[in-house]
């Protein structure tokens, strides 16, 4: 029979991307897919590059207590009730694509999003960047977000092995718009985005503390600063990363860091040449690369992904693989 799934907020960008990776997932047999907004149309009628004609239902007609995984994609704040329920209501696995669930806990999410809707629930949460804190346990997973996914695997070789000795990480990344969420603004208007570059989130945006979290949970680390741009692209994030080390490494000696702390993970690849969106777009992959500014001394890192996939739906899936016991690349190996 397959694998019961349920898609909760399954007409945003991260969730029609779910619906898409799951619809060929081998090991899938049945999705009921929730909309509030569509409830009741047919999927390939909101979104006809999907082959998929499963209506779209309110989230209250989902049988919960039958489904073997949840995939919650809804905003943070809103997420956490509804993945109380899931959980209170007999769900086997629940994978969160919100933030509300990444940060340990609840004095830290309040500084920086608000009240937390369910705290309880806070310590069993895994972090799900499984090449680095490696396979899902429990009935929770916090999905990585976009940001945090590439700089952390692109930081996390180097603070492994240089840890106190880097005195400052300062991170430049450039999204696409489907980052922002499918929800419309007057910032990713296409009048405001197009022919346009804009920092936002400056200087406290609220992926910073999730990345300084993952990144001390390996080494010793400075606080960092990390500045979003927004870029008229469809999908992709490319980020550069300055680090100011007291002794620097020379740049084929990072990529060997990289080669053995990533060897056997699937979708984390090293090359010595510097990345680019279009390497990456609609694939679940990461790309990392390094160089030396000798002169200024400073170590640069570079990482490119795409974020509706390695830093959303893709490592959702991939997170679930994991969890379940199947392969990280199941339904995932053809994309291209």
């Amino acid at each position: 029979m397959g694998l019961t799934v349920g898609i909760y907020g399954g007409s945003g960008y991260a969730g029609s991307e779910l619906v898409r990776l799951l619809a060929g997932h081998p090991e899938v047999g049945g999705m009921r897919i929730s909309s509030r907004g569509y409830a009741g149309r047919v999927m390939n009628e909101v979104y006809p590059h999907l082959a998929v004609d499963e209506k779209f239902v309110a989230p209250a007609e989902i049988d919960a207590s039958v489904l073997d995984v949840a995939f919650v994609a809804y905003s943070h704040g809103e997420s956490a009730e509804a993945v109380r329920e899931l959980l209170g209501a007999g769900t086997k696995l629940v994978v969160d694509i919100s933030a509300d669930f990444r940060l340990p806990d609840a004095g830290l999410y309040e500084e920086w999003y608000g009240k937390h809707p369910a705290p309880e629930l806070l310590p069993e949460a895994h972090y799900g960047l499984p090449e680095l804190f490696g396979k899902p346990e429990g009935r929770l997973v916090a999905n990585p977000g976009c940001y945090p996914t590439a700089a952390v695997l692109a930081l996390a070789p180097v603070v492994r092995r240089l840890g106190a000795r880097v005195r400052s990480v300062s991170i430049n990344a450039l999204s696409g718009v489907s980052g922002a969420g499918a929800r419309p603004s007057a910032k990713t208007h296409f009048v405001s985005a197009n022919e346009n570059a804009s920092p936002y989130g400056v200087p406290r945006h609220r992926h910073t503390p999730e990345i300084e979290y993952a990144l001390r949970r390996l080494g010793e680390v400075p606080d960092v600063t990390f500045v979003p741009h927004l870029i008229p692209v469809t999908r992709g994030i490319l980020e550069t990363i300055v680090v100011d080390p007291e002794e620097l490494p020379a740049a084929d000696e990072v990529l060997v860091w990289y080669a053995e702390d990533y060897e056997g993970w699937r979708f984390v690849e090293v090359r010595e040449f510097l990345p680019q969106i279009s390497h990456v777009a609609n694939t679940n992959r990461v790309r990392l690369s390094a160089a030396v500014d000798e002169r200024a001394e400073k170590l640069l890192l570079f990482a490119a992904e795409d974020n509706l996939l390695k830093g959303a739906a893709g490592q959702a899936v991939q997170n679930m693989n994991l969890a379940l016991g199947y392969p990280e690349d199941t339904g995932l190996g053809h994309l291209a």
